[in-house]
């Protein structure tokens, strides 16, 4: 009979092996020399460690979206807006687990609607278009009060 612990742990300790060989090997070929000589100020532990510095001019990057399109930055505010009104009445108890996950997908539903059409039309929404956000947004609201 064959061990149920040990063939998936030799199996393991044989991929890690190879996967382990294999990144090793790929990273000396063909490697130039850096370090202070060939001007690179920052060298690390070893001198062939390929160790840059962080660039001076790179800023961390931010996952907020900038908007300049008053109509859709209305309907991602209204959103926001909701998102916290779903949080408060979790949090409060008041919205089941059930309930929280349905608005939050309609959330998630509306805010790809809106983003999709500004899209097509070049970061602008078109009147009829934001009508039927508005509405989706103000039905989102009301569900939200019915469902606390």
């Amino acid at each position: 009979m064959r061990s149920l612990i040990k063939s998936p742990a030799i199996a393991a300790l044989a991929l890690s092996l190879a996967a382990g060989g294999a990144f090793a090997a790929g990273r000396h070929e063909g490697t130039n020399s850096t370090g202070p000589e060939n001007g690179d100020y920052y060298q690390g532990i070893f001198g062939n460690d390929d160790v840059a510095p962080p660039a001076p001019h790179a800023r961390p990057m931010s996952s907020a979206v900038v908007v300049e399109q008053p109509r859709l930055a209305a309907i991602l505010h209204e959103l926001r807006a909701a998102n916290h009104r779903m949080d408060a009445e979790r949090a409060s108890g008041r919205l089941s687990t059930v309930a929280f996950h349905r608005l939050r997908r309609e959330e998630g539903n509306i805010r790809a609607d809106a983003t999709h059409v500004a899209a097509m039309h070049n970061g602008r929404i078109p009147g009829p278009s934001y009508a039927q956000l508005q509405r989706d947004v103000r039905r989102l609201d009301w569900n939200i009060a019915r469902s606390a």
